[in-house]
């Protein structure tokens, strides 16, 4: 027999979820993607056993990635954000530590007090159609990026140049109203011309249509001719077609492994590469709705999850907690402040501290208060990760509901601040940036702040990252923002997850651990495996 717990567990499971459940069985063919470890595996075992492998294999001159676009939960996901990784460039590039590292930009330097960056170009740069990379043609390719209201809201420094111009034929000069010292790590905007778009990377778009792309490499790419001749990108219906054709050979690669087939799809003939995406699980609240308007309530919220649990049960082990919107590899956190930690009874204090006394006369018993969570409909994980975070919470007396909407519906209602919490995959980091963007004043801000969150303290520290190029000062204004975040969350963080590719071993990866550690940005660098291939350890 159970405990008292788990018979309330059981009972919000029956009672609690009943508007949600009667959703997810609705959709049973969300479900099958969601547990495909254990509904694919007489099929997927049955290719994998009577798979032979030849102790020789012949050199391939193309790369077929498989796309299951049935599991897309993001804009990381889709056949032509891949291959806009492959095909298009940008001055600069965001590390692991957060740092902008140099991509078509060489360098770059301060002047006029922080109101003028001046950045030199690498050499031999040429574009697809053979025109050479000049400062003159690259700020004209910027100027018409930055004019556009979609980029300046998603990088909010844009909104500070006042002028791009060229210096001479190597280096641009941007002109700014103020000082803007998060300009060089906006400067991941992607540069390229023309319809289909023009850019520099080492491969270029040769065909293009909903269910496939095909890029043939660049023989002319500044770093290296491409080892692999050709890289063709399909769109799969479902995973369980992807994987089927990876299994049979008929693809190379599956762009997104869920965290409960990892250790399934890896065998002698294919090895699956995981990273930290750098997005995390949150619930973000409606900053005017109460009581979730309290910093005491969403302490308590904070406290009252267990963040090892939901990531065991639900990410398999394959991700990291999150307490904060600040990623924690950016070379400025302080590692040795205290983070939450599941204190289930202090939660329950903090709530009694702010008046949520426990509702002994409801039909649902220790009820504090209840809140409804808007959830974008087909988002697997999502789904999941909330039913997990339900059950939690109502062991102190929160009572967390859903609405799952389509996605369409879900943006705009967010938008819209039509909402009292919602759990979403928000993208967080590496840079400080990403949080300015989400988590600054809303009503000083043209960011992406939809939430309402306002704190004064964490206005004046973002102002700091804004415009201060000083790196004693960003330390220390990082360790302050961490712990006003601590004190004032915006949101109740979950964990940042883990993205898995699974690639044959027909071809030898190379991975680049100063840039994005996602396989995808080194294909250009691949080889063709050729000879017998003894199985690498991931």
């Amino acid at each position: 027999m159970g405990s008292g717990r788990d018979h309330r567990a059981k009972e919000v499971s029956r009672h609690h979820l009943a508007p949600a459940r009667k959703y997810f069985v609705r959709r049973r063919r969300t479900a099958t993607r969601l547990t495909c470890g254990v509904f694919l595996l007489s099929s997927l075992c049955t290719l994998a056993c009577t798979s032979n492998s030849s102790p020789t294999r012949t050199p391939r001159s193309e790369l077929i990635i498989g796309n299951p676009e049935g599991l897309v939960e993001g804009t990381d996901l889709g056949i032509r954000q891949t291959a806009a990784a492959l095909s298009v460039e940008s001055l600069t590039q965001l590390g692991v530590d957060g740092r902008p590292i140099p991509r078509l930009a060489e360098s770059w330097w301060w002047t006029n007090d922080g109101k003028q960056l001046n950045v030199n170009l690498r050499r031999g740069v040429t574009f697809h159609d053979g025109t050479s990379l000049t400062a003159p043609l690259a700020a004209k390719i910027l100027g018409e990026a930055i004019s556009r209201p979609s980029n300046r809201a998603l990088f909010t420094s844009l909104s500070d140049i006042s002028a791009v111009r060229a210096q001479n034929e190597r280096q641009i000069v941007f002109d700014l109203s103020r000082p803007s010292a998060l300009l060089p790590d906006d400067l991941e905007l992607p540069l390229a011309f023309g319809s289909p778009q023009v850019g520099t990377g080492p491969y270029r778009i040769t065909k293009s249509d909903e269910s496939e792309l095909v890029l043939d490499r660049f023989d002319h790419y500044y770093l290296g001719v491409p080892q692999i001749p050709r890289v063709v990108i399909r769109s799969f219906d479902t995973v369980r077609t992807a994987w089927t054709s990876l299994l049979r050979g008929d693809v190379d690669m599956v762009t997104n492994v869920p965290p409960d087939a990892v250790e399934f799809i890896s065998n002698d003939d294919v090895r699956v590469v995981s990273f930290e995406r750098r997005y995390q699980y949150l619930v973000a609240f409606n900053a005017g709705s109460p009581p979730l308007n309290s910093p005491v309530v969403r302490r308590a919220l904070n406290m009252a999850v267990d963040r090892e649990a939901l990531i065991r049960k639900v990410f398999q082990g394959r991700a990291q907690a999150s307490t904060g919107p600040l990623w924690p590899k950016n070379w400025a956190y302080n590692g040795s402040i205290p983070s939450y930690r599941f204190d289930p009874g202090l939660a329950k204090s903090l709530l009694q501290s702010a008046g949520l006394r426990a509702d002994t006369k409801s039909a649902k018993p220790d009820t504090r208060f209840r809140f409804t969570c808007l959830i974008p409909e087909d988002f697997n994980v999502n789904e999941r990760v909330a039913l997990e975070v339900q059950k939690q919470l109502y062991d102190v007396g929160v009572d967390m509901q859903f609405e799952v909407i389509p996605i369409k519906d879900f943006d705009r209602r967010v938008r819209q601040g039509q909402f009292e919490a919602t759990l979403i995959a928000m993208i967080s980091g590496p840079s400080v940036g990403r949080s300015f963007l989400f988590w600054r004043s809303a009503g000083r801000a043209n960011g992406l702040n939809v939430f309402g969150y306002e704190n004064e303290q964490a206005e004046r520290l973002f102002d700091v990252f804004r415009s201060s190029t000083n790196d004693v000062a960003i330390q220390s204004a990082f360790s302050r923002l961490q712990q006003v975040l601590l004190d004032d969350p915006p949101a109740l963080f979950l964990a940042w997850d883990e993205r898995s590719r699974a690639i044959r071993r027909q071809f030898e990866v190379e991975q680049d651990m100063r840039g994005p550690v996602d396989p995808v940005y080194t294909i250009w660098r691949w080889k063709p495996a050729v000879g017998p291939q003894l199985a690498v350890a991931r």
